[in-house]
């Protein structure tokens, strides 16, 4: 009988050390595990951004949207990439408030064009379509001059010239192509030629021909594009830099000022 308080003892130990001791397991066992699930098909059902900074009178920005990109718009890497155009390139904001365009007004006129098409006319298809049969249109030997270009591309097309010309004369153009200059300048690192392609966020700088490649290894989705499969898994890796890109700090072209003041004025 003498053992009885110590087997009451051992006894409420154990019952203590049974209940009290494993209740914080107990408690971080319950905390709801975080929704892997979810979390994998959200990330899987994004597309990998990728922006093209350009001018429209440098040719090969030019050769690079009537080439490579038009040639990938056929593919199904469209199915993992949000394409977007930046029209404005090297162009300059002066002190008044005046565009001043490497390659003259021509192309700062028709900086303002891509911008309003782009803007008009949201779908891709719509508006890479109109943009490179201005590009097209503008670099051939018999070229036409720069609104004729961009209206016989809108006649072949059926799209309105009305709505581009209102986008025009409104100002609500430059506007618009003052917006991409502002991201343009806001590239961090900076730009320093055009094109300048950028895949969600990292700048492929002198490989920007190599712009597949870099979509493929940037998509986070279980499941790749033929295209991908079939395109080498190396960048190309070459220095385009004296050869195939408009420099920023380039001599611009025609006064002794180097500058050109876009004018504008009304469309008839």
């Amino acid at each position: 009988m003498g053992s009885s308080p110590l087997l009451s003892f051992l006894v409420l130990t154990s019952l203590v050390f049974l209940f009290v001791t494993p209740s914080s397991e107990y408690d971080v066992a319950q905390e709801p595990a975080p929704p892997v699930a979810s979390r994998k098909i959200s990330r899987n059902s994004e597309k990998v951004t990728m922006s093209l900074y350009y001018e429209s009178l440098c040719p090969y920005c030019s050769s690079f949207i009537v080439g490579p990109l038009a040639q990938v718009l056929e593919t199904d890497l469209m199915t993992i990439l949000n394409l977007r155009l930046v029209p404005w390139g090297n162009a300059i904001l002066d002190s008044n408030n005046t565009i001043e365009c490497q390659h003259g007004e021509d192309e700062c006129y028709l900086n303002i064009i891509h911008a309003c098409a782009i803007n008009l006319w949201p779908d891709l298809k719509k508006h890479f379509d109109f943009i490179k049969c201005i590009e097209k249109q503008y670099k051939a030997p018999d070229r036409n001059g720069a609104e004729e270009s961009w209206e016989v591309c809108s006649r072949k097309l059926r799209l309105p010239t009305q709505s581009i010309k209102k986008c025009y004369d409104s100002g609500q153009g430059k506007e618009l192509v003052l917006q991409n200059g502002k991201e343009t300048d806001h590239l961090r690192p900076p730009h320093k030629y055009v094109p300048w392609v950028v895949v969600d966020d990292t700048p492929l700088l002198d490989d920007y021909e190599s712009f597949i490649h870099y979509v493929c290894m940037a998509y986070k989705g279980k499941s790749l594009p033929k295209t991908c499969s079939s395109h080498p898994n190396t960048s190309i890796n070459k220095d385009t830099s004296l050869q195939s890109v408009c420099h920023a700090s380039e001599e611009r072209s025609g006064d002794s000022s180097g500058k050109h003041q876009m004018k504008m004025e009304p469309l008839a």
